[in-house]
C-alpha cells in the first residue's frame, strides 16, 4: 500500500514538473518576494531600461503619474517578453446617434501567458468602451491610453475618456499569476469574470457599467468583437441608448 501511494505521488509530481517544463514559467508568492528583492538590489537593475527612462523623463500620465523607478533586468524573471500595446477607436464608433470610444490593452505572446492563449499572437487583458458626447478630432484631447512593461512579468495600463461634463479614468493590470483587475472611477472590476467593461455616463452626472464575459482574444479579434457588439448585441445597444444616458 505504501509503495502504491509513493508511486502515485511520483506520477503526479512528474506530471506537474512536466507541465512547468512545457510552459517554462510559473509564478507564486516566493517568486514575488524574489522579484521585490531584485527591485531593491542595484546590482540587479536594468541599465538599459534605466537609461531609456531617465533620458525621457517627464511628469506625465493620466490618471496616474508615470513615475521613473529603477527596475530589475527582465531576464531575471523571464527572458521571452517581446512587447505589449493597445488598440481601439479614438474617433469613436457610431451606435445610432451615439459615439463610443474604446481602448484595449494587450500583451504579446510569451512564456508567461503562452499556455492560456494557444496560437494567438497576443492577449487582450482589458477592454473599456465609453459613451461620450465630446470628441476632439483635431488634437484628440478627449481620450488617451498608455501601457507599461516596467512591472514585468506584471503589466499595467491606464487612460481616460472625457465627456462634456465628466471624465472616465481607468487603470488595469494583469499579474503573472493571472490576477486581472481594473479600476474605473474608483469602481473595482475583477476581470477574471469578464474583460470587457462598458461605461454609460448619465445626464445626472452618475455612471452605469456593464461587464461582459468573453473568451481570451487577440487585439485583432477584440476589435472585430467590439464592432460586432455595437451592431448586433441587443444588450449592448440597449445599454448605450437608454434615455437617461448623455
Amino acid at each position: 500500500m505504501n509503495r502504491a501511494i509513493i508511486y502515485i505521488f511520483l506520477i503526479l509530481s512528474f506530471g506537474c514538473k512536466a507541465q512547468e517544463m512545457e510552459t517554462g514559467f510559473e509564478w507564486n508568492i516566493e517568486n514575488e518576494k524574489i522579484h521585490n528583492e531584485n527591485r531593491n538590489d542595484s546590482t540587479k537593475w536594468s541599465s538599459k531600461n534605466w537609461k531609456a527612462d531617465i533620458d525621457n523623463i517627464k511628469v506625465s500620465g493620466k490618471p496616474m503619474i508615470n513615475g521613473v523607478f529603477p527596475v530589475p533586468d527582465y531576464d531575471l524573471t523571464d527572458s521571452t517578453f517581446n512587447g505589449l500595446g493597445y488598440s481601439g477607436s479614438w474617433q469613436g464608433i457610431d451606435l445610432r446617434d451615439k459615439k463610443i470610444i474604446y481602448h484595449s490593452l494587450y500583451v504579446n505572446k510569451n512564456a508567461v501567458n503562452q499556455k492560456f492563449i494557444d496560437d494567438k499572437p497576443n492577449e487582450v487583458f482589458f477592454t473599456i468602451a465609453v459613451l461620450t458626447d465630446s470628441i476632439d478630432l483635431k488634437r484628440y484631447s478627449h481620450t488617451d491610453v498608455s501601457i507599461t512593461s516596467r512591472n514585468h512579468p506584471h503589466y499595467v495600463g491606464q487612460g481616460f475618456v472625457k465627456t462634456k461634463s465628466n471624465e472616465i479614468d481607468f487603470i488595469s493590470f494583469l499579474t503573472a499569476d493571472r490576477n486581472d483587475y481594473a479600476i474605473v472611477n474608483m469602481r473595482l472590476f475583477d476581470l477574471r469574470i469578464g474583460r470587457i467593461i462598458l461605461i454609460a455616463p448619465q445626464k445626472d452626472g452618475t455612471l452605469r457599467s456593464l461587464q461582459l464575459d468573453a473568451p481570451i482574444m487577440s487585439s485583432e479579434e477584440m476589435d472585430d468583437h467590439i464592432e460586432s457588439l455595437m451592431t448586433n448585441s441587443k444588450e449592448v445597444i440597449k445599454f448605450f441608448t437608454k434615455s437617461e444616458n448623455i
